[in-house]
């Protein structure tokens, strides 16, 4: 008897409008679910170590961000089929609520299979920012393109997710009117009360709680649901990652220290340089290659028991002074100007995406143009790419050369720009045009996904066990020809030639690499044609030390603002400052701390512990107080500088 009344009531509730629409949220749920083990399952290499418990943790702390993800995506949805009117049983009506239902939530499964790749490029999932990052690309149809070509398995699985999102969405009767006697005023007064607590329920689960004291769910609160910070990719999904970074670039000042003096003694980017030395008037030649991990060059390995693909690079540092140890500031092309340039890096969001871009600051050019260089920037890439000559007329950089000025589509990769040996050699020629002393800035393009190659090289580089590495050799190709030309120029042994990367890339053949510090490590080398520079070190280094190593190596002589080091008067004492999906990172000689704002997560010791697996936590306390003191210094310092516009001397 019991049994048949609980059948009866399932029966009369299961076709409810409002049990239906509780179905297919969860419906969309479950998708997500899917979505997060086929991201987990394609990137694994990744995230080794997780338990089966760990594993677990992961995917039920992922939850509460699917949901706050449904229900914003979701909200025109349940606000159209929640709205107390009897016309919402219409079949029109309803026909046009699961358009809009599959259409919404197709879009967002969309922006989570595009980060079962993207991420490798960023280690971290996507934010509002990738809207800004491309919105200068001309060739944005071509590049998506390659990408379906290339990636055509996420096609795959979004299809199949689609299908299986509109199939399932008509397992479900269509709602039927309540039988019955019912007034009007009943009816609208049980539509208005089920609304009242449907927006309740809805603000609570956006929010991720309904105490007062409850702050809204954020990417940070995925760290307690995992042991390293890499993991949150898992946790947290891609439209959680957008709604909630949009319009959320504004830092805060987050008081570390409340008197300046303490916190200036322990980190202070003002540098105030003393020249004892008339200024060595010397061009600046600043070459920033495309996706160049440290891995792939066999002369970055002091004990040159690993093998490269950059002979011709290999070589140059034979004659050089070079950072075995280097490290960059961001993930994506667009941080590297900044830190290589300014001195300025990308903590939490690319600088030049936020509002803080407008500040006003020093650079390389801006500072050499002032004493008299000629300053240009070279970017073989259509002209207005990743708004490379925005930011260069920002720095101070007069003379923009971009695929327009080089002026033969002939020699265009058909994807990202000019090839890079024609496009070297160009700027080869253009060099020896400009007025000394120059400062001048080239950035390759031809070592980018999908990795091609001209034609007639077909089989001249060693293919290597990646598809990057051919494309690597061919760009040590082109820079060895690049050099050959420019040796026989007057101005040639009067430079200062510094090479390194945009970035690192996500292609690695060695485990040490996927690790939080191992997915920053670029190449880092000064050489001076007269072998005066000349040396390996280990010591760490960044790209935001760059700048300071440049001037003070010029015997520039006026103060500037900084936040790197000069790499030649302390080799040995650099520190590196980097940002990892919600956790900052500083990287000292022998550890790496990993700081999540408000405690340390992590500290490894990396001479023994390559691939960060011992958390010292709470065992080096001598070790962990002294870095965590300076990182705290640095993000304030970070911070308050750029909230105030700071990034200055004022006279």
């Amino acid at each position: 008897m019991e049994q048949n009344v609980i059948v009866s009531t399932w029966k009369q509730w299961k076709n409810e409008l409002h049990i239906i629409l509780l179905w297919r949220l969860i419906l969309v749920m479950i998708l997500y679910t899917l979505c997060r083990l086929a991201f987990w399952t394609l990137n694994h290499s990744y995230f080794p170590g997780i338990t089966l418990s760990g594993g677990f943790r992961i995917l039920t702390g992922g939850l509460p961000f699917d949901m706050t993800a449904v229900l914003y995506t979701n909200m025109l949805f349940i606000l159209g089929w929640m709205l107390p009117f009897k016309f919402r049983y219409n079949k029109i009506y309803q026909s046009s609520l699961k358009v809009i239902y599959v259409l919404f939530n197709t879009l967002a499964l969309a922006t989570n299979c595009a980060d079962f790749v993207y991420f490798r490029f960023t280690m971290r999932r996507t934010s509002s920012t990738v809207f800004s990052e491309f919105s200068h690309e001309t060739n944005g149809g071509s590049m998506a393109w390659q990408f379906f070509l290339d990636y055509w398995y996420c096609l795959v699985i979004l299809l199949v997710l689609a299908f299986l999102l509109a199939k399932l969405y008509g397992k479900v009767k269509k709602p039927e009117f309540p039988k019955g006697k019912w007034n009007n005023v009943a009816y609208y007064t049980k539509g208005v009360v089920l609304l009242l607590i449907a927006a309740t329920l809805i603000v609570g689960g956006v929010r991720g709680g309904f105490r007062h004291s409850t702050r809204p769910i954020t990417m940070s609160n995925a760290g307690m649901s995992v042991n390293k910070p890499l993991e949150m990719a898992i946790v947290l999904n891609t439209p959680f990652s957008l709604i909630r970074t949009l319009g959320k670039n504004n830092l805060k000042d987050p008081k570390y220290y409340k008197d300046p003096r303490q916190l200036e003694a322990i980190f202070n980017p003002f540098h105030n340089p003393i020249a004892t030395k008339p200024a060595k008037r010397l061009n600046v030649v600043i070459i920033i290659l495309e996706s160049f991990n440290r891995e792939y060059m066999g002369g970055c390995y002091a004990s040159g028991n690993r093998k490269g693909y950059t002979p011709f690079l290999d070589s140059l540092m034979n004659h050089s002074c070079v950072f075995l140890n280097a490290y960059a500031n961001g993930r994506k092309s667009i941080e590297s100007m900044p830190s290589i340039l300014a001195s300025i890096p990308s903590l939490v969001e690319p600088f030049v995406t936020t509002q803080y871009s407008e500040d006003r600051f020093n650079s390389i050019p801006g500072l050499l143009r002032k004493k008299g260089y000629h300053t240009s920037l070279f970017h073989g890439a259509p002209n207005g790419s990743m708004g490379f000559n925005s930011f260069g007329h920002l720095a101070g950089i007069e003379h923009y050369y971009g695929m327009t000025e080089y002026g033969n589509d002939k020699d265009f990769d058909g994807m990202w720009g000019i090839w890079d040996e024609e496009f070297l050699q160009f700027y080869a020629g253009k060099l020896n045009t400009f007025p000394q002393p120059f400062a001048s800035v080239v950035y390759t393009v031809s070592s980018h996904h999908p990795y091609k190659i001209p034609v007639r090289y077909k089989n001249k580089f060693p293919n290597g066990d990646l598809p990057i590495h051919k494309g690597i050799g061919y760009t040590d190709f082109a820079l060895r020809r690049f050099f050959h030309k420019i040796s026989k120029m007057p101005w040639y042994k009067n430079t200062l030639f510094v090479i390194t990367a945009d970035h690192a890339n996500p292609m690695t053949e060695y485990p040490e690499f996927k690790t939080g510090a191992g997915l920053f490590e670029v190449p880092l080398i000064f050489y001076k044609p007269d072998d005066s520079l000349k040396g390996l070190h280990k010591g760490p280094a960044q790209q935001i030390d760059v700048m300071p190593t440049v001037l003070n190596y010029l015997g520039y002589n006026e103060p500037f603002i900084s936040f790197g080091t000069d790499l030649f008067a302390a080799p040995h004492s650099s520190r590196c400052v980097n940002y990892l999906d919600g956790i900052w990172q500083l990287i000292t000689g022998d550890y790496i701390l990993q700081f999540d704002g408000t405690k340390t997560v992590g500290l490894y010791y990396l001479k023994s512990d390559i691939m960060m697996k011992n958390n010292l936590v709470g065992k080096v306390w001598n070790v962990q107080k002294e870095m965590e003191s300076y990182l705290k210094a640095f993000i304030q310092q970070y911070n308050t500088r750029l909230i105030n516009d700071r990034l200055m001397v004022k006279k």
